[in-house]
C-alpha cells in the first residue's frame, strides 16, 4: 500500500521547533482550533469547541486557504462504539485525525499531542489565556488518561493506518498501547522531512 501522508497538528507546545511551513510539499497539513491565527498555510481547519467555532466562522473566506471542517455534534464525542455510557467530550486533534482517514491519509504524523508526554507539559497549550483558551476549555492533568485510552482504541480501529507520534527528545511519554502507533522524535522527524 502507498503511504499518503497526513500531518496532524495539535497545539501542544512540543510542536514550537517544527517549521509548518515545511510540511505542505510532503503531505496534507490538518490543524486544530486557533493554528491558522499563526499558520494561514494549512489545508484543513479541525474545530469542536463552541467558541473556535464561532470565531472562525468569523474569518472572511477569502482570507483562509483551509477547508474547514466544523464536526456534527455527535462526533465531538468520543465514539458511542467505545464507551456508549460515559462519552467524553473529543479533542480537536482525534477530529483532525478521523478527517485524514476519511480522506485515505494512510500515515499521519501527529504533532502537539502533548498529552501523551509525561509531566506539567502535557497539559500546556499554545494558546492558552487567549481567546477562547480559558479555563473552561483547558485539559487537565486527570484528563491524559481518558484521552490516551481514546487514542489508543481509535489506533485499533484503524489498523491500516500509521500514527506516527512525533514528540520532543529527551522527554518521557506516556506508554500507548497500539501496533500501529510509533513515537520518533522532533529531531530525526526534521531529518526524515529534509532529506
Amino acid at each position: 500500500m502507498t503511504a499518503k501522508i497526513a500531518f496532524i497538528i495539535g497545539n501542544g507546545p512540543s510542536r514550537k521547533p517544527v517549521d509548518l511551513y515545511e510540511l505542505s510539499d510532503s503531505g496534507k497539513v490538518f490543524g486544530c482550533n486557533a493554528l491558522y491565527r499563526d499558520f494561514p498555510g494549512l489545508d484543513y481547519l479541525v474545530a469542536i469547541d463552541e467558541g473556535m467555532i464561532a470565531e472562525i466562522s468569523r474569518i472572511d473566506d477569502a482570507a483562509m486557504k483551509a477547508e474547514i471542517i466544523f464536526p456534527i455534534e455527535d462526533e465531538r464525542y468520543e465514539s458511542a462504539e467505545y464507551n456508549p455510557y460515559q462519552r467524553r467530550r473529543s479533542n480537536a486533534g482525534m477530529n483532525a485525525m478521523l478527517e485524514a482517514i476519511r480522506r485515505g491519509h494512510n500515515m499521519l504524523y501527529c504533532l502537539g499531542f502533548d498529552f501523551i508526554l509525561e509531566g506539567d507539559a502535557s497539559i500546556d497549550n499554545i494558546y492558552k489565556n487567549s481567546d477562547n483558551y480559558g479555563p473552561a476549555t483547558r485539559a487537565r492533568a486527570s484528563d491524559n488518561f481518558y484521552r490516551i485510552a481514546y487514542l489508543e482504541w481509535f489506533a485499533w480501529q484503524h489498523p491500516n493506518v500509521t500514527f506516527i507520534m512525533v514528540i520532543p527528545e529527551g522527554v518521557s511519554r506516556k506508554r500507548v498501547d497500539a501496533e500501529n502507533m510509533i513515537g520518533m522524535t522532533i529531531p530525526t522527524f526534521i531529518q526524515k522531512l529534509n532529506s
